[in-house]
């Protein structure tokens, strides 16, 4: 019996000593993997050709390339800019200027591009885009109320082209 309690103490021992080796291999590879992810980030926004200098380069090349990428032409779109800066709220922060805010959502818009894909055309990231994207929503959204009036305000008549389109009359006909 003593033999066999010894060969016990050598085994539980060995495991022991098993399992301690395991514990610092994964602690060292734990330690690794957040000097990675945390210390020693490389940077993943490096393009050269990004931000305002891309569009500056579209802005200033050829008309169609504006109405390609923002579908307007770049006097339209610094007008447009001008106009939500001045009157409407829209202002710009310390890294991104009005043209770029508003550039970035007529992309999104005009392209159907997805957050990542504006990211990686613009350089910035997506938590960015998202914020940028709802400041020119909400300054557009008080230019609309200043620029979209109906031309009768009171709704006193049907326009021609409801009143004899019997697709839609039915659903102006007062009961």
């Amino acid at each position: 019996m003593g033999s066999n309690n010894s060969d016990d103490d050598d085994e539980f021992i060995l495991m022991k000593h098993f399992d301690m080796k395991k514990l610092i291999i994964c602690t060292a590879g734990a330690i690794h993997m957040c000097c990675i992810n945390y210390m020693y980030k490389e940077p993943c926004m490096v393009s050269y050709n990004t931000r305002m200098r891309w569009l500056t380069e579209v802005l200033r090349g050829h008309w169609k390339r504006s109405v390609n990428m923002f579908r307007t032409d770049a006097t339209t779109l610094s007008s447009l800019c001008t106009e939500l800066e001045t009157h409407h709220g829209l202002k710009p922060s310390r890294r991104m200027s009005v043209i770029e805010k508003v550039a970035m959502f007529l992309f999104i818009i005009a392209v159907g591009a997805s957050n990542r894909q504006v990211q990686e055309r613009f350089q910035h990231l997506g938590e960015t885009i998202s914020r940028c994207f709802k400041e020119v929503l909400k300054s557009l959204r008080l230019f609309a109320v200043k620029v979209i009036k109906p031309v009768d305000s009171q709704f006193t008549s049907t326009p021609r082209e409801i009143a004899m389109n019997p697709r839609f009359m039915p659903h102006f006909k007062v009961r």
